[in-house]
């Protein structure tokens, strides 16, 4: 039994080292055989490492000068989870690469606009409002755990994973932003935090929707008014990706957000159970050794 299926408070931040062999698994449609479905996650993992890797240095630029322990801890294993999640989503890139899609240009955009952010506070802005659309998705997720139910079982741990360690390390980036913003009025802090979001929604919107395309045209599939009509029908009606995200996205915008005052105890809970009984059935995500 690996030690992260072990028993641990349900607001710690667990690291786990697990490979879930993507590159040995490559399926192009690997959702079901559905090129719609697998194209909008696909096109989300093209975010991934080059995110992961922005993420970690906004709250690395903090650490040192917080002077809090116990934040100082957090921001350590909110690194080292995410560290694994650029590991296992450029593994999982490379695959798209071998089966004949462009990362290179699906990337471009990403690594473009997150160069772009040069200040410290607005890099860590931009890392909060990225880290509350990660933990919506997480949540709906882990909720509703039948939507990746048709996915090759290799893609699926892998994203119940990922979703497990986002809604663990959800509030990380806003509390280091309450005390590096500390000394802002508060409507200047409320300012920076909801412009940074309406700023990375836009972005994320437009790359996300660019990525789409060209996945599904390197796919040979048209991407007329019924490839986005059946998208959107994806996204608002069933099983409504949008939709049921919609009002906790929302809830970012109010004054005095704090995602510590919603209570995932219980998905957090159910989501370790899953990802330790699908590792112990058949041991298919596999802990790297220890070093």
């Amino acid at each position: 039994m690996p030690g992260w299926a072990g028993e641990h408070d349900d607001d710690e931040i667990v690291p786990r080292d697990i490979r879930f062999n993507i590159s040995s698994n490559p399926e192009r449609h690997w959702f079901g055989g559905d090129p719609m479905r697998t194209a909008m996650f696909d096109a989300f993992s093209i975010f991934l490492p080059e995110g992961e890797r922005f993420f970690i240095r906004s709250l690395k630029h903090y650490a040192s000068k917080l002077g809090d322990p116990e934040l100082i801890k957090e921001i350590n294993g909110y690194a080292v989870q995410e560290a694994f999640h650029t590991r296992e989503h450029e593994d999982y890139n490379r695959t798209l690469v071998r089966l004949g899609y462009d990362v290179e240009a699906m990337e471009r955009p990403v690594k473009s606009v997150l160069g772009s952010v040069k200040v410290p506070l607005l890099r860590l802005a931009v890392t909060c409002a990225v880290e509350h659309l990660t933990a919506n998705f997480s949540t709906m997720t882990l909720r509703h755990q039948k939507i990746l139910s048709s996915a090759h079982p290799a893609y699926r741990r892998l994203w119940m994973w990922h979703a497990l360690e986002e809604l663990e390390h959800k509030a990380v980036a806003l509390d280091v932003y309450k005390r590096a913003a500390a000394g802002m009025p508060a409507w200047k802090r409320y300012g920076l935090r909801v412009s940074a979001m309406n700023l990375t929604a836009v972005h994320f919107v437009r790359i996300f929707l660019r990525n789409v395309r060209l996945h599904a045209q390197a796919d040979g599939i048209r991407t007329g008014f019924r490839f986005w009509s059946r998208f959107a029908w994806l996204q608002m009606v069933s099983p409504g990706y949008t939709r049921v995200s919609l009002w906790s996205f929302l809830c970012y915008y109010m004054p005095g957000y704090d995602p510590r005052k919603v209570d995932d105890s219980d998905l957090i809970r159910k989501g370790r159970a899953w990802l330790a009984n699908e590792y112990a059935a058949d041991g298919a995500a596999q802990e790297t050794p220890a070093r």
